[in-house]
């Protein structure tokens, strides 16, 4: 019986030392917290996390030391949903913690900031929220923070600038406001972009060390400190584009070194009128539309040349010697020929010109007395009357860019820029082509234009709110930027006219209006969409826009603004977007107004249950955004931020046009949130979603219509994370035709987050 007992006591405190020599560590303990913090794993990253480890130091995403303490936590990427677990500040050995690009919500917890060996924190590219905590002024061994694109408000934590470990800071796109602080001494790379930060630049902004600084879109005022980039490298970036800072630019070397895009967006910054360099020069680029804002408001100073020098000319000139009396009487006369020849050309020049002025005139009148319409296009247009202008003066070559442009001098008569290197245009021409009001929104009023050779363009007339003489600069950057944008499913840009009192904007013509246009009857009275369209067409009408927004982006360009009356239709009814960068070229900033848009694609009708109670703005063929109307259902909610667009914006706007060509109305924001559910079983449920017009063309058809519709649902999700790319949208729409079956492809699984 006492050998039973021995023997039993053995066992049970052999059972303990297993056991207990095989639990979790304190780190693994911690970090199973924080995943029970996840609500949402679809990759199904932790699922190696569990207790019967000793240590996590073979988890996924998991580092740690030689005594088996965690040091590194990546998950970039992961597409994981919860919130931040308090726990992970109790990781004493914690030294890198890289959670971006999930989404990750709620505030961040104070005890975060209680890990001191904390060197590298990234939480970019979720949905945190609420104000940094003053707490992470401890983390004084803290190198690189990023925490930019989340919600975070408040004022910037004034006590980062004390920590002198940190090099690397990134806080743009989020809702921070208050005023900058100073003592950025040791930063390399700060930046504060797509904020809400007022007030003006602190003096101390940066230092010796600074290689990057940008506090672009933001609402910064006031002068630029004149010691401020005194302790820049001259290479170190600074941009300071879309505030509202005034007066001139320094002269410090780091500022004659930047692009001018970094301080587009200022109307003030240059001062009226910028400064103008008196020092003589034998190229006057004061006045040349070619030159930007940055380098209008720095002087020209041309350092003398020991050849060219007038004193050095004079030592070394060698002692001259006289000239004959026949010499001299032939430079005479040849001097006084040279001047009657000059004096004839001229005098045939100013007859000429004013002899073409004449004729001019006398053309424009009967122009405007000959011009008629056929009875069908008086019922649908209006004359054309406000285009008119006379420029003297020759066009000439602009040989600096990669394609031709011809510019007029920029004076009372306006100047004509073309970026097309296959036509040319004369601003004559333009100007006396028969012309007729297509649409007009606000102060903008969209032409057809009928050249005497037939050409046909649409010329957009623009308002004259903010287009100042001071922005042209700003304005032709722009356009040429939109000018080298060509793809079969965008509106090509053919140039511009820049007056004293006209301002207009040249494109190709696209015959057949756009989403909103009443030019589709249906056929039968019973049709909902009275505006009917075949399902075949929309669908191209659907790969037609998702390829030139693919486009668009891969030339980091975003439209920002995509809408119905945005999508304009060819004569084989191909799409062609249209409006790229007008809210730019109408206010020169990027607050873009989240506003207007048609509410009507083929007449669609509005969901009752919609909370977004848009009214329709009537069918113009293409108008021009305006801070003015109804919100936009086709905006993505965090447009409204009026921060820097991003191409989500484009993808969310594709969506809701996508859901609409399917549903024949506009799809509200509960129906989206239903609709990202969809599963494999609700195809009939799906059939009947569709628009009636085309349910019959889709019999048969589920799965086409059920991955379509959990396109267009997953492109409209409000979290705009779980939006696919472009590039992704168009890889799974160049799949689909109505005459095959559904090819199933794996590429799929971003549907179902």
């Amino acid at each position: 019986m006492k050998m039973q007992l021995i023997t039993a006591f053995f066992f049970f405190f052999f059972l303990c030392f297993v056991l207990g020599s095989s639990g979790l560590s304190p780190d693994g303990l911690l970090l199973m917290n924080f995943k029970s913090s996840v609500l949402v794993d679809p990759l199904s990253l932790l699922q190696t996390w569990n207790y019967s480890h000793e240590t996590p130091c073979s988890w996924r995403g998991v580092s740690c030391n030689n005594d088996s303490k965690v040091i590194n936590l990546s998950l970039p990427n992961s597409h994981l949903l919860g919130s931040i677990h308090s726990d992970l500040g109790s990781l004493r050995s914690l030294q890198s913690l890289d959670l971006s690009n999930n989404s990750f919500n709620g505030p961040l917890p104070v005890s975060l900031f209680n890990g001191t060996e904390l060197r590298s924190l990234d939480l970019s590219s979720n949905m945190i929220s609420g104000e940094v905590p003053a707490s992470i002024g401890d983390l004084h061994s803290l190198q690189t923070l990023n925490l930019s694109d989340n919600a975070l408000a408040g004022k910037l934590p004034a006590n980062l600038v004390t920590l002198r470990n940190l090099t690397a800071v990134s806080l743009q796109s989020n809702y921070f406001s208050g005023e900058i602080p100073g003592g950025w001494r040791d930063v390399q790379f700060l930046d504060l972009s797509s904020n809400l930060i007022n007030g003006s630049l602190p003096p101390d902004i940066g230092g010796a060390s600074l290689r990057y600084l940008n506090v672009s879109f933001n609402q910064i005022s006031g002068e630029i400190p004149p010691g401020i980039g005194a302790d820049f490298p001259i290479n170190a970036t600074v941009d300071l584009s879309f505030n509202n800072l005034t007066g001139s630019i320094p002269d410090s070397p780091v500022f004659l070194n930047q692009k001018s895009i970094f301080f587009s967006g200022n109307p003030g910054l240059c001062g009226d009128p910028c400064p103008i360099s008196s020092s003589p020069s034998t190229i006057s680029d004061a006045d040349s539309p070619t030159s930007t804002p940055a380098i209008a408001a720095i002087p020209n100073t041309i350092s003398s040349n020991p050849v060219t020098n007038p004193a050095t000319q004079q030592t070394n000139r060698s002692p001259r010697t006289g000239l004959r009396p026949g010499v001299i009487t032939g430079i005479v006369i040849g001097d006084i020929a040279g001047i009657g020849i000059l004096a004839v050309i001229f005098l045939y020049i100013y007859r000429r010109k004013k002899k073409k002025k004449n004729n001019n005139d006398k053309q424009r009148e009967e122009t405007t007395d000959t011009i008629t319409l056929s009875p069908d296009e008086s019922r649908r247009f209006t004359k054309w009357s406000c285009l008119r202008k006379d420029p003297e003066t020759t066009p000439s070559e602009d040989e600096e860019s990669g394609y031709n442009a011809d510019q007029r001098s920029r004076d009372s008569e306006g100047t004509l820029v073309t970026v097309d290197g296959e036509k040319e245009m004369e601003i004559e021409t333009l100007l006396k082509a028969s012309a007729y009001i297509l649409g007009a929104r606000g102060a903008s009023i969209m032409y057809k234009a009928v050249l005497e050779d037939g050409t046909v363009y649409a010329v957009r007339r623009l308002g004259e709110t903010g287009l100042t003489q001071r922005r042209f600069k700003d304005f032709e950057s722009n356009i040429r930027a939109i000018g080298k944008l060509v793809h079969p499913n965008l509106v090509r840009l053919r140039g511009f006219y820049w007056g004293t009192d006209e301002k207009l904007v040249i494109y190709d013509f696209v015959p057949n209006g756009s989403l909103v246009s009443p030019r589709y009857p249906g056929k039968g009275g019973g049709a909902s969409s009275p505006y009917h369209l075949p399902g075949e067409t929309r669908l191209k009408i659907a790969k037609g826009i998702a390829r030139g927004l693919a486009y668009l982006h891969e030339k980091k360009h975003v439209h920002g603004n995509l809408k119905p009356s945005s999508v304009l239709l060819g004569h084989d009814m191909e799409p062609r977007i249209g409006d790229l960068g007008l809210e730019r070229l109408l206010t020169g900033e990027t607050s873009y107004s989240r506003a207007g848009g048609s509410s009507r694609i083929f007449g669609s009708k509005r969901s009752r249950g919609s909370s977004r109670d848009f009214s329709s703005i009537g069918p113009t063929p293409s108008p021009s955004p305006s801070s003015l109307g109804p919100l936009s259902p086709y905006c993505a909610p965090e447009s409204f931020r009026s921060l820097k667009p991003s191409p989500k914006w484009d993808v969310f706007g594709f969506g809701m046009i996508l859901l609409e060509l399917l549903t024949g109305k506009v799809v509200s924001a509960e129906e989206v949130g239903l609709g990202i559910g969809l599963t494999v079983e609700d195809g009939h449920h799906a059939l009947r979603m569709v628009d009636v017009t085309i349910r019959g063309e889709l019999l048969g058809k589920e799965d086409f219509l059920l991955s379509c519709l959990k396109l267009g649902y997953n492109c409209a999700s409000p979290i705009p994370q779980k939006r696919p790319t472009m590039k992704e949208s168009l890889a799974v729409l160049e799949r689909f035709t109505l005459d095959s079956s559904v090819v199933k492809s794996p590429s799929f699984h971003y549907m179902n987050h």
